[in-house]
């Protein structure tokens, strides 16, 4: 994969996030009911927002694209660890392969060469 597309899918793969993230810190009442059954606290929802969001606008750069896909890769595992243990397998699916998309930044061979 070249450089531009590299840089395109990160674009859209941040852009995701931030959009899911940005939902999650303005309380969409979808997100509210999922952390609920989830077990987890309105401040635990705008924290994962908050990662996400903050990921999202990370991995959309090439200088800080491995720190924003480490902050999606730990708040998509605690996600789907939290999903897999509430038996709620129809959104775990998705969410592993959000996690997968994420891995995808913190392989060295998007960076640039001689950067």
């Amino acid at each position: 994969m070249g450089h531009r597309i590299a840089s395109r899918w990160f674009a859209l793969l941040g852009l995701g996030f931030v959009v899911a993230g940005g939902d999650k810190l303005l309380g969409l009442r979808g997100y509210e009911g999922l952390f609920r059954r989830l077990g987890w606290s309105d401040d635990v929802m705008r924290l994962i927002g908050a990662a996400e969001l903050t990921g999202g606008a990370l991995v959309g750069t090439d200088s800080a694209r491995r720190l924003g896909g480490t902050i999606l890769v730990l708040s998509s595992a605690a996600m789907l660890a939290a999903e897999l243990r509430q038996d709620e397998g129809e959104i775990a699916l998705p969410r592993l392969g959000l996690l997968l998309a994420s891995l995808t930044a913190l392989c060295p061979c998007w960076r640039r060469r001689g950067a």
